[in-house]
C-alpha cells in the first residue's frame, strides 16, 4: 500500500510537468532570387505554464545562408495569426560573445531596441543597434545568433519574428 501511494504521489507531482510542454520555436529561410536577401523566421509558441521560450539559435542549415556573408538588416515580430495572442515583450538577437544587436548595454537583460517588440495586435520592427556606437549599424553575422525573449508571461501564446539579412 505504501509502495501504491508513493507511486500515485510522484505521478502526481511529475504530470503536470509532462503534460505542459515547454516553449519552442521552429525556423525556416526564405531567399529570394537574387540570393541578396535571407529572412529567418521563428514560429514561436509559448510554454503552456509560464510563455517562455528557451534562446534559440539559428539552426546549422540556416547560419550556412548567412554566416559571413550577410548583415543582419531588420527584426520584424507580430502575433501568429490565429493562435493565441502574446503580451509585450522583449526581443534580443545576441552573437556569439552575448552581444545584443538590438542595442542592449548589458548583453541581453535590459532591452533597447527590442523592449516590447512582441505586442498583442501589431506587428513591429527594429533596425539593429549598436549600443556603444549609439546609432543603428547593420552587424556583418560572423558567428551564430541566437534569439531570446524576455518577458512574455501569455501561457501558450503564439508569435513569429523575423531576422532579415542582406548582403
Amino acid at each position: 500500500m505504501k509502495k501504491l501511494l508513493l507511486i500515485a504521489a510522484v505521478i502526481a507531482v511529475l504530470l503536470p510537468s509532462l503534460v505542459m510542454a515547454a516553449g519552442s520555436c521552429t525556423q525556416t529561410a526564405v531567399r529570394d532570387a537574387a540570393s541578396t536577401t535571407t529572412v529567418i523566421k521563428f514560429e514561436c509558441t509559448g510554454d503552456a505554464a509560464d510563455g517562455s521560450i528557451p534562446n534559440t539559435a539559428i539552426n546549422a542549415a540556416n547560419m550556412a545562408l548567412i554566416l559571413d556573408k550577410a548583415f543582419l538588416y531588420l527584426v520584424r515580430a507580430y502575433p501568429t495569426a490565429g493562435g493565441t495572442a502574446p503580451d509585450a515583450a522583449d526581443v534580443f538577437i545576441l552573437d556569439a560573445a552575448g552581444e545584443d544587436y538590438l542595442g542592449s548595454a548589458d548583453g541581453g537583460t535590459t532591452a533597447n531596441k527590442g523592449a516590447n517588440l512582441i505586442h498583442a495586435t501589431l506587428a513591429k520592427s527594429a533596425l539593429p543597434y549598436s549600443y556603444n556606437a549609439g546609432t543603428s549599424f547593420y552587424f556583418p553575422v560572423t558567428s551564430t545568433l541566437t534569439l531570446k525573449v524576455a518577458n512574455q508571461a501569455t501561457a501558450s501564446a503564439d508569435y513569429t519574428i523575423e531576422m532579415v539579412f542582406s548582403r
